[in-house]
């Protein structure tokens, strides 16, 4: 076997998501590699792999805190960063030993620094896979916060270790990658047709289907009793808790199965995250979204958007309000 160390974002679903396909084809392509998964991204995000990988919960990245989908606080982000930060020492010996013990032979990032760093003084290989870099992330609200920015160079030092960088569409500033390859999107896409993911998950077959798409951070603010009274819907959604009103309903147990959830509906709502944007793209699904707050990949994610797929903007203020019956109309 040729033990590979996959270090992933625990930034929301989208990292793990991509990589889970990404590892699967890799898998495919060279049966011989042996995956050891690093990332505080829950485990359920691979259990979908036909094949097992060895998976340990650790601290890579901190990416943005949120509050909710549509609510970041960068102040608490600064302080999580500078914590492990603190704590990087440490963790790169623990790292490194755990690479010497499993004779780990590359590493592959999506794509937090630290591991760039790993990589570099256990002399392996190391590969990055994303569309942008979280110093580029950060660097957008120095003005705001600069004690981001010794946090910032440092990541910097990071990112140049990497041998090569895999250039997802829709990319970002990836200057700081000397040896970059553009790649196709990555998407999961489901196997299923639209009449079985809907009797997959027990959605009605004739009805005009809305999913609430917002991810591990979830978007408790919106006026869900306001949704339930607009009778020429039926909405779905995700949650911890499984529900059911006349149109309206939620599905714990959809998460693992999204790409099957994304084909069984007409339209999706959410805000534009790489793995929803893709999601979306993949399956031809109009996307009503709103805006994420200041976060400096949004417009990327809106220009791709534009040019490759059906979409509307809806204010937050609106979607919150749960008045969100006429663009659904616009939308079909």
């Amino acid at each position: 076997m040729i033990p590979v160390a996959y270090f992933i974002s625990g930034h929301g679903y989208g990292h793990a998501v991509r990589s889970g396909q990404v590892i699967s084809k890799l898998k495919e392509v060279c049966p011989d590699l042996q995956f050891h998964v690093r990332t505080e991204a829950p485990y359920w995000l691979l259990q979908d792999l036909s094949f097992p990988v060895s998976y340990e919960k650790r601290p890579v990245d901190v990416g943005i805190v949120q509050k909710d989908s549509l609510e970041m606080s960068v102040e608490e982000t600064l302080h999580a960063c500078q914590d492990l930060h603190e704590r990087l020492p440490v963790l790169v010996e623990e790292e490194i030993a755990f690479i010497k013990q499993e004779r780990i032979r590359v590493i592959l990032g999506d794509i937090p620094p630290l591991c760039f760093e790993i990589a570099s003084r256990a002399a392996i290989p190391s590969v990055a896979i994303g569309n942008f870099t979280w110093n580029w992330i950060y660097r957008a609200y120095l003005s705001g916060f600069p004690s981001l920015l010794p946090l910032i160079r440092e990541m910097e030092s990071f990112y140049r270790k990497a041998d090569l960088a895999l250039s997802l569409p829709f990319p970002c500033d990836m200057e700081i990658f000397s040896q970059r390859r553009p790649i196709p999107l990555i998407s999961r896409i489901s196997t299923l047709d639209k009449v079985e993911a809907r009797r997959r998950f027990a959605l009605p077959a004739g009805a005009v289907i809305v999913l609430i798409s917002f991810g591990g951070f979830g978007l408790e603010r919106i006026s869900w009793e306001k949704l339930q009274r607009l009778k020429d819907f039926f909405f779905v959604t995700t949650g911890a808790v499984a529900g059911k009103e006349k149109n309206f309903l939620v599905l714990p147990e959809a998460l693992p199965h999204y790409e099957d959830l994304v084909r069984a509906v007409d339209i999706v709502v959410s805000k534009p995250g790489y793995g929803i944007v893709s999601d979306i793209i993949g399956h031809r699904v109009p996307l009503l979204y709103t805006s994420r707050g200041d976060f400096p990949e949004y417009p990327f994610l809106v220009e791709a958007l534009k040019q490759w797929a059906t979409c509307e903007f809806i204010p937050q203020e609106e979607l919150l309000a749960g008045e969100i019956g006429p663009y659904l109309e616009r939308l079909l």
